[in-house]
């Protein structure tokens, strides 16, 4: 069910056998977490690239609410203030100029930025 909530389900009966065979090797009726987190990463490595473009592009909007961006101090702001943490403006300030390799706050952080930060943090390879 996980697989299907992450857009990653088993492409037919012998992938999913498959995953069976890794997630409960030993047939014990339940699955250990680094067998599950081991299927997930490879279901999303072996995405295609359009798809991962896609997926940077719906989390990007995420943080512009829809808009083509760039992600600015106030969409990291408003991103902090939703999920309830205490994020300083300078630290804030720093991740703006971290994603885009210090080309300035008012740049803001681009797509292309983004992604790298996102294939940085081994979301994508």
């Amino acid at each position: 069910m996980l697989h299907r909530a992450q857009g990653i389900p088993p492409q037919n009966a012998h992938e999913l056998s498959s995953f069976i065979d890794i997630l409960d090797p030993d047939s014990v009726g339940y699955v250990s977490y680094d067998n599950f987190v081991a299927v997930c990463a490879l279901k999303i490595n072996a995405r295609s690239d359009d798809s991962k473009a896609e997926e940077v592009g719906t989390a990007y909007k995420l943080f512009t609410k829809g808009s083509e961006g760039p992600i600015t101090i106030a969409h990291l702001r408003r991103v902090a203030r939703e999920l309830k943490e205490d994020v300083s403006d300078e630290m804030l300030r720093n991740m703006i100029l971290e994603a885009n390799g210090g080309a300035g706050l008012t740049r803001g952080v681009v797509v292309e930025d983004f992604q790298s930060v996102m294939i940085r943090a081994g979301v994508f390879q």
